[in-house]
């Protein structure tokens, strides 16, 4: 992006994954197409939906299969993430707030300012009191009371900002055992508001008390999600945008995978074969796969990258995926928020097929951001 405030836009809303592969750009496999029916005995979660329009936004449900017709008020830059059995709002650029939703009485619990400019990125549970909370405008990662929201600790990061940057611009935060991983794309703009991307950095803490444990080089710019499945660290990448503000099919962006042992962070599926960088992006644990939002130039169909191998297959009728994908393991159940001009709506994929879940009320925002409560 050539904008400092479209950057902020685009930096607080992405997520994703990749080491070494061909130059196929269109490969599929097998195993991809053979779908495994989801478990009788497995109960599906809640779809919660934020909707936005860029000037207001709104929490939505589904209920008898439906979006419901009642919403909660929120801020139109919201990112729902459910932790530790609860849904959190991150309420993004321009309110900095952090939000407990309750998700029975379908209210907002609480509501806390993290600071002005804080932009909250992601948040992932410690135990089941308290959570983190990572910025993106300022340099910190914050321990929150889940009972209150008060932050009770802080961390600060700093030392990874880029010269003359404001924050290091922490992107996504998980956790693999006992340590909390922070991808930080440590962007700064320069004098004629041109946005300068480094290779992005993987920092590691103690989950409990905070302290840095390590660091390691990513091996792309712009990292946007990171994601430990079975026990390997996935991270996403846009790398830098083209003219058209949109990212291009090739070597320079994609997943890569992280050897937190070696310390070392190599390509495992290059944007040539996503089609793009990687916009939204969901994991099925179970599955060992992911689903990605390709984002092209005005083109953002989803993928399906099987972990193991590496392959691509794009994903019949979910041609636009720029309002959020999810999975509730549970069932399998991929969701993806299509904010497409003609026929904008949540559409479900069951392994199969893809269908538009209907809406209560006709004045339902378009979908922004997806969260599935168990």
């Amino acid at each position: 992006m050539k904008n400092k405030y479209l950057t902020l836009l685009a930096a607080s809303s992405f997520a994703f994954f990749m080491q070494a592969c061909g130059d196929d750009s269109s490969s599929s496999s097998a195993a991809l197409d053979e779908e495994k029916p989801a478990e009788e005995s497995a109960t599906a979660g809640q779809l919660f939906v934020v909707g936005s329009d860029y000037e207001s936004g709104e929490i939505r449900w589904i209920e008898d299969g439906k979006l419901s017709k009642k919403s909660i008020s929120i801020h139109q830059d919201t990112k729902l993430v459910y932790a530790g059995s609860k849904l959190f709002a991150l309420e993004r650029y321009g309110s900095d707030n952090l939000a407990l939703i309750n998700t029975e009485d379908k209210k907002v619990e609480w509501e806390v300012s993290l600071g002005d400019g804080a932009n909250p990125a992601d948040i992932v549970a410690i135990n089941d009191n308290e959570v983190w909370v990572g910025m993106a405008g300022t340099p910190e990662i914050v321990k929150v009371s889940m009972k209150d929201g008060k932050t009770v600790k802080t961390i600060k990061t700093d030392a990874f900002m880029t010269k003359d940057a404001y924050s290091p611009n922490l992107a996504d935060l998980d956790v693999t055992g006992d340590t909390l991983l922070a991808i930080f794309q440590r962007y700064v703009t320069d004098e004629n508001w041109n946005t300068v991307y480094p290779k992005g950095l993987l920092a590691m803490y103690n989950l409990k008390d905070g302290k840095l444990l390590d660091t390691i080089q990513l091996a792309k710019q712009n990292p946007q999600a990171i994601a430990v499945v079975d026990g390997n660290v996935y991270v996403s990448s846009m790398g830098e945008y083209n003219d058209s503000w949109g990212t291009d099919a090739d070597d320079k962006r994609g997943i890569e995978k992280v050897d937190l042992a070696k310390k070392t962070s190599k390509l495992f599926v290059s944007g040539k074969k996503i089609g793009a960088g990687v916009y939204q992006f969901a994991v099925d644990h179970k599955a060992n796969v992911a689903y990605a939002t390709a984002y092209g130039d005005g083109e953002y169909p989803v993928v399906k990258i099987d972990l193991e191998s590496g392959d691509v297959k794009t994903i019949e009728g979910l041609d636009n995926g720029q309002g959020g994908l999810v999975v509730d393991e549970a069932t399998g159940t991929l969701y993806v928020g299509d904010r497409s001009f003609m026929e904008p709506g949540v559409r479900s994929y069951d392994g199969k097929k893809a269908a538009l879940i209907e809406n209560s009320d006709s004045k339902t925002l378009d979908p922004y951001s997806l969260a599935v409560v168990k």
